[in-house]
């Protein structure tokens, strides 16, 4: 690419624009924020005597922007130090920042009379070939730019983020009719490998792609609710997790989006979309609209669809409306055969079939609405996209479905479905009709582990096009890439001599059959591959040992056998340290206990950047004894005092206590990082650990590591056998900070216990200070530490109660 961004500017900083601003310098790029000046003196400021002139006054919504974005959770950064990268201003006085701006991003108020003067002024600063873009959700990009020059409209698109920006992978490209198509090229490579966003091609009709499909699918739901008299606790129950939807579903989408801002979302298709066959669809009920009428409007007013109030207990209880009264009530569970039925399936589309096609009222409910839904969306093509891959990733990127319209219809077999549609009464679209009378059954399909759509305009299946960037493990089972596996793992040949480990348990938990397969692995790769790579692509990397494995044994009373598997998890993870060939492990997501101990013992970690890695084994009464709290006492202390002598001092010189303290610390309270970025920050990963924004990119991205490691001629790290602790003396500090925290009733009785053994670990045990030990001595001492805890009734109440609840218990 010839072109480069590094310098963004964005105008407005409201909360969408804020968050972008914050995203932007997520990424490293030096980023303007601007806003107007206010119209009148805020009375905080005229409390602290601010001038009309004053900085504080001129700039109040941009650094109230920059402030609100630095405090939002979930956070809006990566770490706060980004904030830094951010220059606040005004329009009227700061317009010449944007000058040097290679791409300028518009996100002020929906309104086309506003945004068109703004682009004129942004043409009165910009350089030419700097890019500009608008955010906006649903005015027409070109009327916005048709004013402006021909060079301001070659390089004028809409780039369409989802909220919050840095979580939501969805990016909607909309063209204008004159923007250059090497911009459009650009920016969706900048998008997806710099932003690491998921990009969609949509054009330029009334709220684009998946808003058009989404506010449709919401709409209809307001009026079948009130055809077939379902509450909105059943609908969320039937349109939530048991379809691969979000466990929000509907309603409770709706009150965290806003009434308000929903209704005018869907109020932009019925003005701009009038040839639109269901238009009236989008125009709400009578109900709705008085909700909005009353401020009723979701979250941000402490009341919608649901309502939270404090509970006799003191604890808030969520309470529904009632539509019929406007009153709110207590909630009633769903209670349908199908419903509990498909909830038995094994997987999603077992599930959703088994709710179509079901003859009670939530079956009838789940057909109506799925089959508008899937009409709704065939129809819109080439209207709102040329093609059903750009719908079906809109959905699943931007409203996290977990499978896009038209791979859903697939799911329920679409001439199957079809039948039962026409039977109902319904039209199924012209082209979905002639596709199957073609012989060609499904939208998509697979061969030799390459996907293929539908193409509306050929007739015929196109390729799904994929970076080159990306590889995709199940593609490789179709190439006969395994090279060994079994219930829990799968190890393949990525090619150029690097084998992949890929983990899929359940939640990707690692029980015996896991640790089984990674030191099978581990042999496999010393005699045959160059290097490994640990990935997956779960839902999370995984969230540790099999913690029903560990109760059961303790409970059992089996402590030789609990003690082998721990000695198990060690070995097999002193085996993977310490392999002749490079490791690199591409976490993502959830990365705890045993999950974060792969990344420990990887010699490289190639991380999302939304990684979420910690040691929270505490939370269920036992200390990280995988080799976790050795590793990190070791990345705190021996590694760490290395690099400080760097600056001249012997190690020995450097006190060890602030070190020991930082890991105590990071283990005792069970920190998880947020992002990547912090668990550097925090030591759990190293600073010469990658980031990697697109998540998609990291097995890739963890392949060319091993490559490069062996091309700088790689050698296993060494045993260590002289790890310097501090001993039994520097336990009383430990204590004594444990029992004033539980004095002032910030831990309790059994958080001592553990803390405690977590500090024997930590010191080196019952040894003199200043003792240098070996790692096998350290991992001894987590391995008892765990074994005995495991013991406790403490422990095992932790253990049962987190399995039942998925929540840690204080006791």
């Amino acid at each position: 690419m010839s072109r480069q961004i590094k310098k963004v500017g964005v105008i407005g900083a409201g909360v969408m624009g804020a968050t972008i601003a914050a995203h932007a310098a997520n990424v490293g790029l030096s980023t303007v924020l601007l806003d107007i000046v206010p119209p009148k003196m805020p009375p905080e400021l005229e409390k602290k005597g601010a001038k009309p002139d004053s900085k504080a006054y001129r700039n109040y919504f941009s650094q109230k922007g920059l402030e609100g974005a630095v405090k939002s959770r979930p956070a809006s950064f990566y770490i706060p130090d980004d904030a830094e990268l951010i220059t606040i201003g005004n329009l009227e006085d700061d317009l010449k920042l944007l000058a040097d701006c290679d791409w300028i991003v518009e996100v002020v108020v929906e309104l086309l009379g506003i945004k068109k003067d703004l682009l004129a002024k942004i043409e009165s600063v910009r350089k030419p070939g700097s890019i500009i873009t608008t955010n906006t959700s649903g005015i027409s990009v070109a009327a916005m730019s048709a004013h402006l020059s021909e060079d301001f409209q070659k390089n004028f698109l809409g780039t369409h983020f989802f909220n919050p920006p840095r979580y939501m992978k969805l990016f909607e490209i909309i063209p204008g009719p004159k923007t250059d198509p090497e911009v459009i090229s650009f920016m969706a490579q900048f998008a997806e490998q710099k932003l690491g966003k998921g990009v969609v091609f949509a054009k330029d009709t009334p709220n684009f792609i998946a808003n058009r499909i989404g506010v449709f699918g919401m709409s209809y739901l307001n009026r079948l609710i009130d055809e077939m008299d379902m509450t909105f606790e059943e609908a969320d129950a039937l349109t939530g997790t048991v379809l691969g939807r979000p466990k929000m579903a509907t309603f409770k989408l709706g009150d965290l989006v806003g009434l308000d801002t929903s209704g005018h979302v869907a109020n932009n298709v019925y003005e701009g979309a009038l040839n639109d066959e269901r238009r009236e669809v989008f125009s709400q009920p009578a109900w709705f609209k008085q909700m909005i009428e009353k401020g009723m409007l979701g979250n941000k007013t402490k009341g919608g669809f649901y309502k939270k109030v404090p509970g006799e207990n003191g604890k808030k209880i969520t309470l529904v409306l009632d539509r019929k009264t406007m009153e709110y009530r207590q909630p009633q569970k769903a209670k349908f055969a199908s419903l509990e039925a498909a909830k038995q399936q094994p997987d999603t589309a077992s599930k959703v079939k088994t709710l179509f096609y079901g003859k009670d009222k939530a079956a009838e409910f789940t057909f109506k609405h799925m089959t508008e839904g899937l009409i709704y969306a065939a129809n819109r093509i080439p209207e709102i996209s040329d093609d059903i891959v750009n719908i079906d990733n809109g959905m699943k990127w931007g409203f996290n479905w977990e499978a896009g319209p038209f791979e859903a219809w697939d799911a329920l077999g679409v001439a199957k479905s079809a039948a039962k549609m026409k039977e109902a009464g319904y039209t199924i679209p012209a082209w979905v009709e002639e596709m199957l009378s073609a012989g060609n059954q499904t939208f998509y399909k697979e061969e030799g582990g390459v996907r293929y759509f539908y193409d509306l305009a050929s007739k015929s299946y196109k390729r799904v096009e994929i970076s080159p960037n990306i590889i995709l493990l199940p593609s490789l089972k179709a190439q006969n890439k395994v090279v060994a596996g079994n219930s829990g793992a799968t190890l393949y040949d990525l090619g150029d001599g690097v084998a992949c480990l890929e983990f899929h348990s359940k939640m990707n938990s690692l029980g015996q059959d896991v640790i089984a397969m990674v030191d099978k692995s581990a042999d496999i790769v010393r005699e045959k591959f160059d290097g490994l790579v640990i990935a997956n692509h779960g839902q999370n990397f995984s969230v540790g040992a099999n913690l029903m494995l560990v109760l059961f044994t303790a409970q059992e009373e089996e402590w030789d056998e609990l003690d082998w598997m721990v000695k198990k998890f060690q070995d097999t993870f002193m085996k993977l340290k310490y392999l002749e060939k490079p490791v690199v492990a591409a976490p993502h997501q959830m990365a705890l206990g045993g999950g974060c101990e792969v990344c420990l013992a990887s010699d490289k970690v190639v991380a999302a950047a939304e990684t979420y890695i910690g040691l929270v084994e505490v939370g269920v009464g036992v200390i990280p004894a995988g080799g976790g709290t050795k590793e990190l006492l070791i990345r705190n202390t021996h590694e760490r005092l290395f690099e400080v002598a760097k600056g001249g001092l012997y190690p020995k010189q450097i006190p060890l206590l602030p070190f020991v303290a930082r890991a105590f610390e990071t283990i005792a309270m069970a920190k998880v990082a947020t992002s990547a970025k912090e668990a550097i920050k925090m030591g759990i990963l190293r600073p010469t650990d990658k980031v990697c924004v697109n998540a998609d990119y990291r097995i890739k991205k963890a392949k060319d590591t091993v490559l490069a490691l062996n091309l700088e001629g790689y050698a296993p790290p060494r045993p260590l056998n002289k790890i310097r602790v501090m001993g039994r003396d520097v336990m009383g500090v430990f204590k004594y900070a444990l029992y004033n925290m539980h004095k002032a009733g910030f831990v309790t009785d059994h958080d001592v216990v553990v803390a405690t053994k977590v500090a024997e670990v930590l010191s080196g045990g019952n040894v003199l200070p200043e003792t240098e030990v070996s790692e096998q001595y350290l991992l001894d001492l987590e391995r008892e530490a765990f074994v005995s805890l495991c013991g406790t009734k403490g422990t095992q109440a932790r253990m049962a109660h987190m399995l039942k609840t998925g929540k840690p218990l204080r006791n």
